[in-house]
Parts: C-alpha cells; sequence; structure tokens
C-alpha cells in the first residue's frame, strides 16, 4: 500500500526586510500548522519572507462516490381556473 503525503508551501512574511522575526499573523499560522501534525522540511529566505515547505503524512482521503441517477421527476399542470395573484387579503380600501 502506498504511503499518503500531503505537501504545503506556505510564504510568511518578517517583520523587518531580512530579519528572522515572523509577523503576529504569520507566527500563529505557523504555530497552528504545526499543531496540525504538519512537519517543516525545507525553509528558504528571501528579502521580505520566508518560504516553508511543510510536509504531513497519514491516510488518503476518501472518494467520494457518484451521486445516485434520479429519474426527473414530472408535475402535471392545472388547466382553466383564475390565477392567484398572491391577496387572499379584502382588497383595496
Amino acid at each position: 500500500m502506498a504511503d499518503y503525503k500531503e505537501v504545503l508551501h506556505e510564504r510568511l512574511y518578517v517583520k523587518v526586510p531580512g530579519g528572522d522575526k515572523l509577523r503576529k499573523t504569520a507566527d500563529a499560522r505557523l504555530k497552528h500548522l504545526i499543531a496540525a501534525g504538519w512537519r517543516e522540511t525545507d525553509r528558504f529566505r528571501r528579502a521580505d519572507h520566508i518560504e516553508l515547505r511543510l510536509e504531513r503524512s497519514g491516510h488518503a482521503p476518501m472518494q467520494a462516490r457518484m451521486p445516485r441517477y434520479v429519474p426527473e421527476q414530472k408535475f402535471e399542470r392545472r388547466r382553466g381556473g383564475r390565477p392567484n395573484f398572491g391577496g387572499g387579503g379584502r382588497g383595496r380600501r
């Protein structure tokens, strides 16, 4: 059986260009991903951001089932009569 592996490339911005300290949202995003089971495999430093390669292994997702074919229902139309104009009230005053 083949091993299932998810790969994610994430770009996290730093506070100061060329620095190491991440912005608040980027730091929280990284903590969330690590808590969710992602592992950091590569880190590439750029001028204003850090690119991360994250991996996670586990079971393969279930394949979606095709929906069953349901024959289209046919409705009979009524003939004649007065159309309902949505009133039903006492009319104008």
